[in-house]
């Protein structure tokens, strides 16, 4: 049997025939189907689509990123 990746952008879970299915596409949990609007995480414990990058994850992309925008020094 083919497995199927439930639609969630960054989802690592396969669904099922008993996945929830919304406008046509198969999701693993309601959380997932709702795009996790209020945070909710996914069902698997493994897998982490919810989770939104926290500040300093941010802060560290722009501390790796400021410096290739500045001149280069004489």
């Amino acid at each position: 049997m083919n497995d199927q990746r439930c639609a969630c952008t960054h989802c690592s879970c396969t669904v099922d025939a008993n996945a929830l299915q919304r406008d046509g596409k198969a999701y693993c949990c309601e959380a997932c189907a709702s795009g996790h609007r209020k945070g909710e995480p996914c069902r698997m414990q493994d897998c982490h689509c919810g989770e939104k990058p926290g500040e300093s994850a941010v802060d560290n992309a722009l501390d790796e990123t400021f410096p290739a925008s500045d001149p280069i020094s004489p």
